[in-house]
């Protein structure tokens, strides 16, 4: 019995697993927008426009991967796979502007909910974001609103 348990780790993971570097960007951002657990369009719409003008992925395709997600009911366990692909293909810079991104979804009904901003500083944790830079974007975000 224990054995078989054992086995089942090593044996291989579905092939039809996505991880490409889209794939792990909507995932990560996907989180802010569920972590309230209210999925609104707006968050949607604008999550789409943010990742088109910063990572130049068209904004129709955004808004369907997104909404695929949300239609999937889907809910990352661990974040930290998704978040460890895109830190070691982004530079620095880049993997500010997908906290940029998470601010500005999180801030887009003009409330700052506590389960956001968690969700928002694991994701800045796990790309290896310094503080500094995290709170930066954060108070750029609100003084902007």
């Amino acid at each position: 019995m224990l054995s078989k348990f054992f086995r089942s780790f090593n044996e291989k993971k579905d092939n039809n697993e996505d991880h490409s570097f889209d794939s792990d960007l909507y995932n990560l951002i996907y989180e802010i927008i569920i972590a309230d657990h209210e999925i609104t369009e707006q968050e949607i719409n604008l999550a789409a426009e943010l990742v088109e003008y910063y990572f130049k992925i068209p904004t129709l395709s955004n808004i369907e991967q997104f909404n695929k997600l949300a239609n999937q009911q889907h809910f990352n366990t661990d974040l930290s796979q998704f978040s460890f692909r895109l830190k070691t293909s982004l530079s620095y810079e880049q993997r500010m502007d997908i906290i940029l991104i998470c601010w500005q979804v999180l801030m887009v009904d003009g409330n700052e909910d506590k389960l956001e901003v968690s969700t928002a500083r694991k994701i800045s944790t796990l790309l290896g974001l310094e503080d500094k830079d995290f709170i930066l974007i954060r108070n750029r975000v609100k003084d902007s609103l």
